[in-house]
């Protein structure tokens, strides 16, 4: 069935209320005459889940960065959801896009204030997003659950309690692109399959996560493989396996989480 896509109020088509897919294309970016992505180019299908992997610097945070629109490409291109990023108006990308970062950053108030960030979500929204980040269970035992206030830049939680409450405050806002950046990387292994695998279940949104646990990884659809700026291969877990530099990088996460 063909369906019409929605006008915004100045007549230019909007993002569809629905998971939305990404295209990049021969992406290049630039720090300092220094080539951070050289030519990535990957597709992420309208509801697909996929792991970004690769060694640190190889690019990963950059190309979330570049999709979300905080990075300026030097030259290439990005589609989300079909149309070119460079024409979506920036606030129906925000209102579409959500990009959580490894470090949470809140402020010195509630709980509920960090998730809300003041808007008018309901309190429904608001515990229901604290569910899927399983964070719920430790908001309820502080002394006024969701009101109660933290730290100036949440000191008064742990860095896996930050780093639930800043998922929950992006997943308030039912985001049809979820850009996760080792987000859930403080979080005990447990937790986080059930935090992903809450957001597979609950949530109708496309995701694409930087993971380095193998735990995370087996979760995604598909991984991206990415080293010195390029993708370099793609695939199920099992499938990258066979590649030596792939399995080496990715025994290298186990030793780690083993230590």
């Amino acid at each position: 069935m063909l369906e019409l896509e929605a006008e915004s109020s100045d007549g230019v088509e909007a993002l569809i209320d629905e998971p939305l897919g990404v295209e990049v294309e021969d992406l290049v970016v630039e720090l300092d005459g220094h080539r951070i992505l050289d030519e990535a180019s990957l597709r992420v299908a309208a509801g697909e889940t996929v792991a970004l992997v690769g060694a640190t610097g190889s690019g990963k945070t950059t190309i979330l960065e570049a999709i979300s629109g905080l990075v300026e490409a030097s030259s290439g291109s990005i589609r989300v959801g079909g149309r070119p990023l460079h024409e979506i108006d920036e606030r129906e990308l925000r209102a579409a896009l959500a990009l959580v970062f490894q470090e949470a950053f809140l402020f010195a108030d509630s709980i509920n204030e960090n998730v809300s960030l003041g808007a008018s979500t309901d309190v429904g929204a608001v515990t229901a997003a604290l569910s899927v980040a399983h964070a719920d269970g430790f908001v309820g035992d502080m002394a006024e659950g969701p009101d109660t206030v933290v730290g100036e830049r949440g000191v008064t939680l742990s860095g896996g309690q930050r780093q639930r409450v800043a998922l929950a405050r992006a997943l308030a806002r039912t985001p049809r692109l979820l850009l996760l950046d080792d987000a859930t990387s403080a979080v005990d292994p447990v937790v986080e399959g059930e935090i992903l695998g809450n957001l597979r279940r609950g949530l109708a949104t496309t995701l694409i996560l930087v993971a380095h646990r193998i735990s995370t990884i087996l979760l995604a659809d598909r991984v991206i493989f990415i080293a010195d700026g390029r993708v370099v291969a793609e695939g199920t877990h099992e499938e990258l396996l066979r590649r030596e530099d792939y399995r080496a990088l990715v025994t290298a996460y186990e030793r780690a989480d083993a230590q």
